[in-house]
């Protein structure tokens, strides 16, 4: 299954990781005839990078205990099974005492930010929302500034006839370079893309719990004042490196489309174009 498809089919990265794992300690069950229910919630967590998209399990230290094996074992035959379903996409290890590590490679992250973008290509239908508890209108404002913010920038970058925002599609947007690794290796811009995996992880969680999104997009606003004061768009780098302008140009899109999923689809409140 491609990519595309998968990414298409789960909002977060965290929902793509975990079906992947659920699906790989399937077999890894199955092959070692153990009892396993797929319905069981499985563990994991966000790595404390905020630069590299990883994610952390504890799986076989569960397993381990209950059927009496060795953590480290279990960890390294599900891994296994993981990285040959994915051909490098996903960077798999195994870290004492069984925890199993998962990155996520930059062609997956590009998929993902290129899917934020086409996902709010049309208007949304505000009747059918299904929203979340409200926030104190402070942090509202800002969330709706940096979304105002990032269609100024659009605006801008169109004026400057960077881009036409009506004709962008996937292969517009110059993600990768010819080693398949992201343009955006600013640490502000790596900080950015962690705050809005962060952000849509907690909205779209891989195990029904309580939304807790007030930090993440403060955390997300933060990033993108500082993505903003260190990586421009016009000017300079637009005859210098102009992929790369074009690349930052994509992740503010992708910063909005985030912001709109999160004002006008969890929160039920406008996304202004303008303050």
């Amino acid at each position: 299954m491609s990519k595309k498809l998968l990414v298409s089919k789960n909002t977060a990265i965290i929902q793509l990781i975990y079906g992947q794992l659920t699906r790989a300690v399937s077999i890894y069950a199955q092959s070692e005839e153990m009892e396993y229910t797929e319905k069981k919630d499985i563990p994991l967590s966000k790595g404390k990078s905020d630069i590299k998209i990883s994610y952390v399990s504890g799986v076989a230290l569960h397993l381990a205990k209950s059927h009496n094996s060795q953590p480290f074992l279990i960890a390294s035959s599900i891994s296994s099974y993981l990285s040959a379903s994915w051909s490098g996409d996903l960077v798999v290890k195994v870290l004492p005492p069984g925890l199993i590590y998962i990155q996520v490679s930059d062609l997956v992250l590009a998929v993902w930010l290129q899917y934020f973008i086409d996902r709010h290509s049309k208007e949304i239908d505000l009747g059918s929302l299904n929203r979340v508890v409200t926030s104190e209108p402070s942090e509202l404002f800002s969330l709706q500034y940096v979304h105002a913010r990032c269609c100024s920038l659009l605006r801008l970058a169109q004026q400057e006839k960077l881009i036409d925002c009506n004709e962008f599609s996937s292969e517009s947007i110059p993600w990768l370079d010819t080693h398949a690794r992201l343009r955006l290796n600013h640490q502000a811009e790596r900080c950015l893309i962690g705050s809005l995996v962060k952000l849509v992880d907690e909205l779209e969680p891989a195990i029904t719990r309580p939304v807790k999104w007030q930090r993440p997009a403060l955390d997300l606003v933060r990033a993108f004042e500082s993505f903003w004061s260190a990586c421009r768009i016009c000017g300079d780098v637009n005859s210098t490196a102009p992929e790369l302008a074009i690349a930052r140009i994509g992740l503010v899109m992708a910063t909005r489309s985030v912001l709109k999923f999160l004002l006008e689809e969890k929160l039920g409140i406008s996304a202004c174009w303008e303050l």
